[in-house]
């Protein structure tokens, strides 16, 4: 017996923006091949452009090792079917995808996260199936997490701050009376759409109309907080035209330096920053990697693009007996930048460009100045000026004995071989003090990486543990032993009478508020204190 068709198909939707005719949001190359066919189409009253015909792989991989073991040529190839059909509905051009039709698509004109953005609106929020995400921290972590039976955001870790979600899958309602669908969202949306061509219309007019509304549940809201942007998005050209004209010294917009991820466990006894590869020059070498030397290397070079030049550059961390205690990472991985777009907030970190929804900067914000308001009791001495952070910290032991200086006392451990440290300072009440001076705001965020990485270890690594306590022991002279955790981090920043908000970058907030978060669910007290200059 045959089966009724289904009254509606799976379709993969992306949503298009601009103004421009429909021909010019598909990539000229396959306007101009002649495998592809490009025709006006009317779909229920609404018109629309598809195009279609075959992609053509180069010769299939196993060709040659056939080729190599018999002698003979083998020709064959894989054709792959792509079709795109372009349909303006209701002032909004929707692109529907089959087979690799998203490659025909003029990637900079598509709407970056318009399939999240439409599955917090209609997703039901304890039932969600599936979750890719990376975190903004030191571990830059990426994975994809499953519960088959669905859940909700907190069984998905999404709740914490810092959490980048570029896709998710689903099931909700897409129209009263109707039964629950899966739903897949990214930049594309995929979901059953209408096959009857009036039905389907009506379908992407009901899908535009729900992105006009608010996010129902709040839970939802933390699917769109913090959007990645892909290399064609359509503002990455203003803002990369805009982080270059920052580094050619033409606007003053927030520029600085920032630690990248993949180093984060690179906190042994760096003393200075080797440049390789700058052009026309030997390798430079810096007491520290400052955003105005990298500004005077961009306008001593006023022909090369400083992004371009900042790729080829590189940055290894070094040791004063000259030892390389990093690989090369290329200089714009180290650059930290904020810009707004029509009230919008962007920052570069790491290599790549963020948005930030309006009501998560604020909630980053209100949570970043409730940790910094929470005082220390500490009383440290003034940082006599021009005096180094190893120096300080050897002053501070010197007039109180209370305090055991382990800065640059390295761990030396199988997960980190090249050592960290623990703490610079062991306050009075076994208190782990991180010492820093900022040069610059961009140095908190290598300092709130710095404690992250260190407690990891003595939450998990027991021959860490071990080996803290054998040095604290040593240095100590047997008169002090260490605790197996800290009760309390103490962030001690130098060079300011306080440490504010406004003073640090939105991705060293959400390091903090992370940071922050994962103590205090261990039950470890963070406090913080300045440490004004004399």
């Amino acid at each position: 017996m045959s089966r009724t068709p289904a009254s509606r198909a799976r379709v993969t939707v992306y949503r298009l923006t601009g103004t421009a005719p429909l021909d010019a949001l598909i990539r000229d190359k396959y306007l101009d091949r002649p495998e592809f066919v490009a025709r006006r189409v009317t779909v229920a009253g609404t018109t629309g452009l598809l195009v279609s015909g075959q992609i053509r792989a180069e010769t299939v991989r196993w060709a040659d090792s056939l080729a190599g073991y018999t002698g003979l040529d083998i020709e064959a190839y894989n054709d792959t079917a792509a079709a795109a059909l372009l349909l303006n509905v209701e002032g909004h051009v929707y692109a529907l995808c089959y087979g690799m039709g998203h490659h025909l698509l003029n990637y900079g004109l598509v709407e970056p996260g318009f399939g999240l953005q439409y599955l917090a609106r209609v997703a039901d929020v304890d039932d969600l199936r599936s979750v890719t995400r990376h975190t903004i921290d030191h571990r830059a972590l990426i994975d994809r997490r499953s519960i088959p039976t669905g859940g909700d955001v907190r069984a998905f870790g999404l709740a914490e701050l810092g959490t980048v979600v570029s896709k998710v899958v689903g099931r909700g309602i897409v129209a009263p009376g109707s039964k629950a669908v899966t739903i897949r969202g990214a930049d594309a949306l995929n979901m059953p759409l209408g096959r009857d061509p009036a039905e389907l219309i009506k379908d992407l007019a009901a899908v535009g109309a729900t992105l006009t509304q608010p996010i129902a549940h709040p839970d939802l809201e933390l699917l769109t907080r913090l959007t990645p942007l892909q290399p064609r998005h359509p503002q990455r050209k203003k803002l990369d035209a805009r982080l270059i004209d920052a580094l050619r010294g033409e606007t003053e917009e927030r520029l600085g330096t920032g630690w990248p991820w993949e180093q984060s466990d690179e906190f042994g006894a760096v003393d200075t920053v080797r440049l390789l590869h700058v052009p026309g020059a030997e390798n430079v070498t810096l007491p520290w990697l400052s955003i105005d030397e990298l500004k005077k290397i961009a306008g001593e070079r006023p022909s090369r693009n400083p992004l371009d030049l900042f790729r080829t550059v590189k940055v290894v961390l070094m040791a004063d007996d000259d030892t390389q205690l990093s690989p090369q990472i290329p200089v714009l991985k180290w650059i930290a930048f904020e810009t707004r777009i029509d009230d919008k907030l962007y920052f570069f970190h790491d290599g790549r460009w963020f948005a930030v929804a309006q009501d998560y900067e604020g909630q980053v914000r209100a949570e970043a100045a409730r940790i910094l308001v929470n005082r220390s009791a500490l009383a440290l001495p003034a940082w006599p000026k021009g005096q180094e952070e190893k120096d300080y910290n050897k002053l501070v032991a010197r007039r109180d004995g209370r305090y055991l200086v382990l800065d640059r006392k390295l761990i030396h451990t199988a997960v980190h071989p090249r050592g960290i440290e623990h703490c610079d300072l062991l306050g009075p009440d076994d208190e782990f003090i991180h010492v820093k001076r900022l040069r610059g705001s961009d140095d908190a965020s290598h300092l709130f990486a710095q404690v992250h990485v260190a407690i990891e270890q003595l939450l998990y690594d027991p021959e860490g543990r071990r080996a803290l306590a054998q040095k604290v022991a040593i240095l100590s002279k047997g008169k002090r032993t260490a605790p197996e955790t800290p009760a309390k981090i103490v962030l001690a920043i130098g060079g300011r009478d306080k440490l504010r908000v406004d003073d640090l970058f939105t991705f060293s907030q959400v390091t903090l508020v992370r940071l922050a978060q994962h103590l205090e669910t261990r039950g470890i007290q963070v406090e913080v204190v300045a440490i004004p200059p004399s």
